[in-house]
């Protein structure tokens, strides 16, 4: 949103540019507009789109963003319905800012896609509501509430639309001291309700998509924002060079050293609640669908980490023929990552190479750089949890592979399965081997897998399974081949 964008801008502007006012004056509004515009080409900054003046306790900061658009060589699309966007900012006795801004917002665009279609967006969101507190010693909000009304966005390319739209929105940011000496936790939490997505193609019939909410929770631990704040002041500035100096790339350098690790601790958590698929087919929904992503700390071990669940699923009648209805689980849960990255060394070796020279790298320096961020080439996948249950079975795995990617016969495989009720699986198997008798097979390798299990405590059976160098199996302890 346009909102969001501009705010972001003001606070990246507040952490690049030191803005001190003892008194609200012009001699203060015209300081604030240098600094906010002082790394936009020349074009922009004499367009006129940003205007600052006092406004009692405050700066009033007004966007005029179709200006700064008439400033774009846009021989291929057109822009309108874009109005000044306003934001204030009151410098507090304790060197913090106060941020607030209220709009609503409207505006399309039209034109043509490279291979000559017609496109357009149209975008819309009523009753826009921002406020927060901009805290120069993290060079970044200290804390932030935003709420909107409906938010609404169509795109039409050619004969192909995409519909997408919110009944509201509402969003808070809130920013502790932590752990690590120095540095600062964030931590974001937020909702849209009544969520409804159309995907309208030639090729097939329209497919709607709808969830009552989307929750999201997003959190960053240890960011020395300082370190980063002068990395991207730096950068702004180097921008403007056509081809930087070799000491400017060696200040750069040094600049990306000083900032590592960015942040110890990365998440992001979104959940979609009673999401439903609409298609001619039928209705296919969740009572609860989550994605979370994290990643640990840039260094010589790192992973990133993805998760997908799902609860309660629900099919159209006779989507899913009965003998395999009962088969599609009641819940399940899924986290893979990728593992033991090197990201050290990955920059190390990033700030080996010549970066002043224009365009990508060489092909040679990219494959470099992707043997650097692998521990001798071996990549890990790990899947610490994997869970499935319904009313017939309750499974659960663990464990990792890895391996080459240019030598796929050579890789390691470490897992372990839990499971329960077995034998009435079994017993389901068997009775559905009568209507498809393809079953009888799996009942029979169950069995068989039921044989070399080892019983839990809980009672559960248990598979610790090796696969050595792509050749040697065994399974608890037992060579298989």
């Amino acid at each position: 949103m346009k909102r969001t964008l501009i705010a972001t801008g003001l606070v990246a502007a507040f952490s690049i540019y030191s803005v001190q006012a003892a008194e609200i004056d012009d001699r203060g509004a015209r300081m604030l507009k240098d600094n906010l515009s002082h790394f936009l080409p020349d074009s922009a900054r004499s367009s006129g789109f940003l205007t600052v003046r006092p406004a009692g306790d405050r700066y009033e900061v007004t966007y005029d963003i179709a200006r700064l658009i008439e400033t774009i060589d846009k021989k291929n699309f057109t822009v309108s319905g874009l109005t000044p966007f306003t934001l204030f900012a009151a410098p507090l006795n304790n060197g913090q800012w106060k941020l607030n801004s209220d709009s609503n917002m409207n505006f399309s665009v039209q034109g043509r896609a490279p291979d000559g279609k017609p496109t357009s967006l149209t975008y819309s969101v009523t009753d826009a509501v921002f406020s927060g507190i901009f805290d120069p010693a993290i060079s970044y909000l200290r804390s932030g509430e935003a709420t909107s009304g409906p938010i609404r966005m169509v795109s039409k390319s050619g004969t192909e639309e995409i519909e997408a739209s919110f009944a509201g929105m509402n969003y808070s940011l809130g920013a502790t001291n932590s752990a690590t000496a120095g540095a600062t936790d964030f931590h974001g939490t937020g909702s849209f309700s009544r969520f409804y997505e159309r995907i309208a193609t030639p090729q097939a019939s329209p497919v709607q998509i709808r969830a009552e909410s989307l929750d999201f929770d997003v959190g960053v631990e240890g960011v020395v924002a300082q370190n980063i704040q002068k990395l991207v002041s730096f950068m702004l500035e180097l921008v403007k060079d056509e081809r930087p100096s070799e000491a400017e790339i060696a200040e750069l350098k040094e600049l990306i050293r000083s900032a590592m690790p960015f942040f110890t601790s990365l998440s992001e958590k979104i959940a979609f609640n009673k999401f439903t698929v609409a298609s001619q087919v039928g209705d296919i929904g969740v009572d609860k669908l989550n994605y979370t992503l994290t990643m640990t700390e840039p260094s010589e071990a790192t992973r990133i980490g993805v998760g997908l669940g799902v609860e309660k699923i629900s099919t159209p009648s006779g989507l899913v023929p009965e003998v395999y209805a009962r088969l599609v689980p009641d819940m399940a849960e899924m986290e893979v990552g990728i593992a033991a990255l090197n990201f050290t060394r990955f920059v190390d070796t990033l700030m080996e190479m010549d970066l002043s020279k224009p365009g990508p790298l060489p092909e040679a320096e990219s494959e470099r750089l992707g043997k650097a961020i692998l521990d001798d080439g071996q990549l890990t996948i790990d899947f610490p949890k994997i869970i499935a249950r319904s009313s017939l079975y309750d499974v659960e795995a663990s464990g990792e592979i890895s391996g080459y990617p240019d030598q796929k016969d050579r890789y390691n495989l470490e897992t372990s399965i839990l499971a329960r009720d077995i034998d009435r699986l079994i017993q389901y198997f068997q009775g559905a081997a009568k209507v498809d008798p393809q079953f009888n097979q799996v009942s029979f390798a169950i069995m068989m897998a039921k044989g070399m299990a080892k019983t839990e405590p809980d009672g559960r059976l248990r598979w610790d399974i090796r696969f050595e160098d792509g050749k040697a199996l065994s399974v608890n302890g037992q060579v298989i081949q």
